[in-house]
């Protein structure tokens, strides 16, 4: 029998909602039926089946950290990205992915000492119309040329600097920081009723965010007889600020996260560890007198070139 070989590999290129999603890690895109219904035995040996509600949706990581906000507040448009098709030459060796409406309602921040930054942002895809199906919200072409190079803003490897309730407050220097988790979850809401085969309604809502993170370091320090991880879990809810190093000697990043409150931490010594780490998770907590939003003047996050 001839030898058959159709695999593919490497996502790249990838493009969501006007965005350059550059040094694309992985994609993972889902498709199937939500609401499958069976009967009851009623005397039959295998039971009566029908299945609705057509969905598509995925998982993406990419290495360019910096577009955190972008993704979660972009036009929803589309998702495009290509794979490399093995053992065919480049000129048409390439397969195209396009995803039609992905509505983006959730992405988390991963940055760690010593590998480049990521983000990881989920989608669900909104159907133009009740018609629509799952091959309408995933379009696929085949024998493709090669994509236009999309680069990356890579780093985020290594924090410069942190200060948690920065001046004029009590300034809170945070040494030897390991790692930051920040996500940011929308209220995603949809449905799919009368003549729909998808879900012609999906919103990511602004009303009812939930963003939460954790940081981790091995600073040990001791003020007025506390660890540095106990005193940052009992003050007040505040700013976060972290400098981080960029990659090919870009300028480095300041990330600024308001409302910060550590409400637990943990301390870790072990023989198996070279330094003793602390983990303390925290949640973003709202103002009344300056509340926060995603956009406009008092930002949940923000991520700028640092002064």
């Amino acid at each position: 029998m001839a030898t058959v070989n159709q695999r593919t590999r490497i996502v790249q290129a990838s493009v969501i909602n006007g965005v350059d999603a550059g040094g694309a890690m992985s994609a993972r895109i889902e498709a199937g039926f939500d609401n499958i219904m069976q009967s009851a035995p009623d005397g039959a040996e295998v039971a009566f089946s029908d299945r609705e509600v057509q969905f598509v949706r995925g998982t993406v990581v990419t290495q360019d950290w910096i577009h955190f906000v972008d993704l979660l507040t972009g036009t929803v448009g589309t998702y495009v990205c290509y794979e490399r098709k093995s053992g065919v030459a480049e000129a048409t060796g390439y397969i195209k992915h396009t995803i039609t409406n992905p509505v983006i309602h959730n992405v988390r921040m991963d940055l760690t000492k010593g590998q480049y930054g990521t983000i990881t942002f989920l989608f669900e895809c909104k159907a133009a119309d009740e018609t629509k199906t799952i091959a309408d919200m995933w379009g696929l072409l085949d024998d493709q040329a090669a994509p236009s190079y999309i680069s990356a803003a890579r780093g985020g490897y290594r924090a410069q600097t942190t200060v948690f309730d920065p001046t004029p407050g009590d300034n809170i220097s945070i040494y030897h920081v390991m790692s930051l988790t920040f996500t940011i979850a929308m209220n995603l809401v949809r449905e799919c009723n009368d003549a729909d085969v998808a879900y012609t309604c999906v919103d990511a809502g602004m009303d009812g965010i939930v963003p939460t993170g954790s940081i981790t370091f091995q600073d040990s320090s001791i003020v007025t007889a506390q660890l540095l991880a106990q005193r940052l879990v009992q003050h007040a809810a505040d700013t976060l600020e972290i400098t981080i190093t960029q990659g090919q000697g870009a300028t480095a990043k300041k990330i600024t996260i308001a409302g910060v409150a550590f409400d637990s931490g943990a301390g870790n010594a072990d023989v198996t560890r070279p330094f003793t780490d602390y983990t303390l998770p925290f949640r973003v907590v709202n103002s009344a007198g300056t509340p926060l939003t995603l956009t406009g003047t008092n930002k949940i996050i923000t991520i700028a070139d640092a002064a």
